[in-house]
């Protein structure tokens, strides 16, 4: 051994590998431990209310997947309120899917999951005020703050 030259401490050469290992374990997994959550994100595409019958102008939807949500209220008289909620294909004006068939008060959500076109609604109603909004879902991915 030269004159001058040190040999470090085995405690304090443990210490600095332990830090090194430490911060390459820590850095490494604080992205990998976090995982990300697929989800989908509605955005609105439409809303429509009234009573009786009506077609909506046409809508497009580059995804295809749509959620309804419709209501139903004010019935003139118990039982005699009807509200049936079609979407269809604006190109071809075929029904894709009957989204509500009801009699009197009500209110639920529906899914359609088509290939991407053009859309409408058909309302077929009567004796009852109605609602109901069209909205898109795009799918998401959602990452947690590290």
């Amino acid at each position: 051994m030269r004159a001058g030259s040190r040999v470090p401490h085995p405690l304090r050469l443990l210490l600095v590998v332990c830090l090194m290992i430490s911060a390459a374990v820590c850095c490494g997994r604080s992205r990998a431990s976090v995982p990300a959550k697929q989800t989908i994100l509605f955005s609105k595409l439409g809303q429509w209310s009234g009573r009786g019958n009506l077609q909506t102008e046409s809508f497009i939807s580059p995804t295809g997947y749509l959620r309804v949500s419709w209501e139903t209220k004010h019935e003139t008289a118990p039982g005699a309120g009807r509200f049936k909620l079609i979407v269809g294909s604006s190109i071809s004006g075929r029904t894709l899917m009957v989204m509500a068939d009801v009699q009197g008060v009500g209110h639920n959500i529906s899914y359609l999951n088509e290939e991407p076109r053009t859309f409408y609604a058909l309302v077929e109603s009567s004796n009852v005020d109605w609602t109901f909004t069209i909205d898109e879902g795009f799918p998401a991915t959602l990452h947690d703050k590290p």
